[in-house]
């Protein structure tokens, strides 16, 4: 991840979306390689290499390293029948048992400057308009104060394909209402 992070600054980019700590507990999930896995330990460990890769231990960016970008905040690895982007029915506390840990983890012993909330619904909430997550849990409880940054066409999906919103307009006001700060 370090030379990841110096061959990006010499091509002029200063921003990773990466890395992946999802933990993938679907193995027909179509994106199960991007992750580290199954396991909450292993995916915090090795995702906490990742962010020290990319942005070092200093808070101030060395002109060799990378801004990270925590993805995707959460349950993105257990969708219902597989489908990359399908709800997940999760528990509260398995959230907080499995899916959490490794997003917890870097944001406490890190200075990980993003996350990314996932394209999935959590109990019928789709991640980027879920005040619950992106604000209680990320910035109150664990003390998160990077930004908090939409993956691809995440908002406008809250109109397109969670049918949350009626308009772009709606679906930006929402996501911006639950601490989405940056549309990608």
């Amino acid at each position: 991840f370090s030379v990841a992070a110096r061959e990006m600054r010499a091509r002029g980019a200063n921003f990773a979306l990466a890395p992946v700590v999802d933990v993938a507990r679907e193995p027909r999930w179509g994106r199960i390689e991007e992750t580290y896995g199954e396991d909450p330990y292993l995916c915090g460990e090795m995702g906490k290499a990742a962010v020290l890769g990319f942005m070092g231990e200093s808070k101030q960016l060395a002109s060799d390293k990378v801004y990270a970008t925590l993805k995707h905040m959460t349950g993105h690895g257990q969708p219902e029948n597989g489908t990359n982007i399908g709800p997940a029915e999760i528990s509260e506390r398995t959230l907080r048992e499995e899916f959490f840990p490794p997003f917890e983890k870097l944001v406490k012993e890190t200075s990980v400057s993003a996350i990314m909330p996932s394209y999935n619904e959590i109990g019928g909430i789709p991640s980027h308009a879920n005040r619950w997550l992106l604000h209680k849990v990320v910035r109150e409880e664990w003390g998160f104060k990077g930004l908090t940054v939409s993956d691809y066409f995440g908002i406008k999906e809250l109109e397109t394909r969670h049918k949350l919103a009626a308009d772009p307009k709606e679906a930006a006001y929402r996501a911006f209402k639950a601490g989405v700060d940056i549309e990608t």
